[in-house]
């Protein structure tokens, strides 16, 4: 194998859930040259990892033009093997591209594809076992308690060891999925008066869920729209709890290791979005905002989270 292509687009959460199917691919192709197309938005971010030879830009734009040129570029790459983990309607029109035009071999788990795997229902499988899954096809391997070490920052004198790191924001879209930013407030008034620090990250369409946070803690540090991948999973590798939403930033925040609370809709996306790893922790209900302040609450002191 000279040449591989892996197409990987999305919320920051789904390429959170394919950097360890990444990894292991990078793992068992390690004399190969391995490209990535993504968008732009993650080039700093992914640039860290050296998994890839050359990021790709691919902004997925409804253009065209645009889209055809790109394919024609990446045709004259002549790769050996296509590993498609967007697995998306819109990546079909690229892997027919290259059925028709070239003797690449796709792998995906939709059509046009050489080697298929097959989806189960959702909810059955986490999305990054089913990657897993896919490249297993493959005869990759699955590699496991990865240490992102790349993602790793040094943090000001400001943090401790004593800290507890809020997620109170989700994406525009993602509004079903967040804890009432009041509750929140309640919960790191709790933390804060157990003597610990209080952090919260998000970007700045965040601002308006950390507004009670603000109000009700003293003993605190916003990083609120200074919040890149890098800061959010130092500041977790240092944590001794992490309380999020299921959201992008969550996920990054999950893969230090520490412990780590969800508060989530029970459903199967939630199922399909987190595992059961031994530091995840999950409260649940058929709607997010039943879970009251109390229950999580209770729910730390039994599982001795603080």
């Amino acid at each position: 194998m000279k040449r591989v292509l892996i197409i990987k687009h999305g919320s920051l959460g789904d390429i959170v859930f394919s950097l360890p199917v990444m990894h292991s691919i990078k793992a068992h192709y390690s004399n190969a040259s391995i490209d990535l197309l993504t968008e732009k938005k993650y080039f700093n971010f992914l640039s860290k990892a050296n998994y890839f030879d050359s990021l790709i830009e691919d902004n997925r734009l409804n253009n065209i033009i645009i889209t055809i040129s790109l394919l024609i570029e990446l045709l004259k790459s002549k790769y050996d093997l296509i590993i498609d983990l967007q697995n998306s309607s819109r990546t079909s029109y690229y892997r027919l591209f290259f059925r028709i035009f070239s003797n690449v071999r796709i792998c995906s788990s939709r059509k046009f594809s050489h080697i298929k795997y097959n989806i189960p229902i959702q909810g059955t499988e986490t999305t990054t076992q089913g990657l897993f899954n896919q490249i297993k096809l493959l005869k990759i391997p699955e590699i496991i308690n990865i240490q992102y070490n790349w993602l790793k920052s040094n943090l000001d004198e400001r943090y401790n060891n004593k800290t507890v790191l809020f997620i109170p924001g989700v994406s525009i879209r993602g509004k079903h999925k967040q804890w009432d930013p009041k509750k929140f407030s309640k919960l790191a008034k709790y933390c804060e008066d157990k003597n610990y620090q209080i952090c919260i990250v998000g970007t700045n369409q965040d601002s308006k869920s950390v507004i009670p946070i603000l109000k009700n803690c003293k003993n605190l540090i916003n990083n609120i729209d200074h919040s890149p991948p890098d800061i959010i999973y130092s500041i977790s590798k240092i944590s001794t709890l992490i309380v999020t939403n299921d959201t992008g930033p969550g996920h990054i925040a999950a893969l230090s290791g520490n412990n780590i609370l969800w508060l989530v809709n029970d459903n199967k996306v939630t199922k399909a979005n987190i595992g059961n790893q031994p530091n995840n922790y999950k409260i649940s209900s058929s709607y997010v905002n039943n879970i009251t302040t109390q229950e999580v609450i209770n729910f730390i002191e039994k599982k001795k989270l603080l």
